[in-house]
């Protein structure tokens, strides 16, 4: 009879054990499926890294010649003229509502790897531009204003949940000015932003 209870015993234990050990498994798995993409936001954000960070502190990149241009820029009915290096720029991958500045869900996460990238301390004391573009499609000066309220709705989610200083973002709209594909001016390639250092 005791070697009944004793077998009753052990069969219990053993059953208690898998049902922990199931459970617990359950319980990483969301834990372990997060695993590839914070790799994958690491990954992007290196990436980034490399393509903003001055030439004399590129992480396993090879050094380039800045490629200045001054712009005018205007922030708070202020305008100003500063100095960018297009060498050193980055274009996010983000989507918004059909002519609006409101960001579409899946922004997050390429905003995410890019906030990332400029808490780093390789870029701490570096300002940047988030500059707007749109293609030549439609009317001049609501290009130029749509493109400034999308890269300041991209500046915004920066301080606001990436947890980037405001004051080294600064956000500007260009409109059609500076065109990626200027053989196709109306093409939707135009429509982007773009993270441009700035130099002086």
């Amino acid at each position: 009879m005791k070697i009944a209870d004793n077998h009753h015993e052990n069969v219990e234990l053993h059953q208690n054990m898998s049902r922990r050990t199931l459970g617990g498994l359950f319980m990483a798995l969301p834990l372990l499926a997060a695993v590839p993409a914070l790799a994958q936001t690491d990954q992007a954000a290196t990436s980034i890294l490399r393509s903003l960070a001055p030439h004399d502190r590129r992480p396993g990149a090879r050094r380039s010649a800045p490629v200045p241009r001054r712009v005018r820029t205007r922030s708070g009915g202020v305008v100003q003229e500063i100095e960018i290096d297009l060498s050193r720029r980055v274009e996010v991958t983000v989507f918004f509502d059909n002519d609006s500045a409101a960001l579409r869900p899946g922004a997050q996460q390429a905003l995410l790897r890019l906030s990332v990238a400029l808490r780093d301390p390789i870029l701490a004391d570096q300002t940047f531009l988030i500059a707007g573009h749109t293609s030549q499609d439609g009317d001049y000066d609501y290009n130029v204003e749509l493109s400034r309220d999308r890269a300041a709705s991209v500046r915004s989610w920066l301080t606001g949940y990436g947890g980037v200083d405001g004051n080294r973002l600064q956000a500007h709209g260009f409109g059609p000015d500076m065109l990626r594909n200027p053989r196709n001016p109306y093409s939707p390639v135009n429509r982007r932003v773009e993270v441009i250092a700035i130099t002086g």
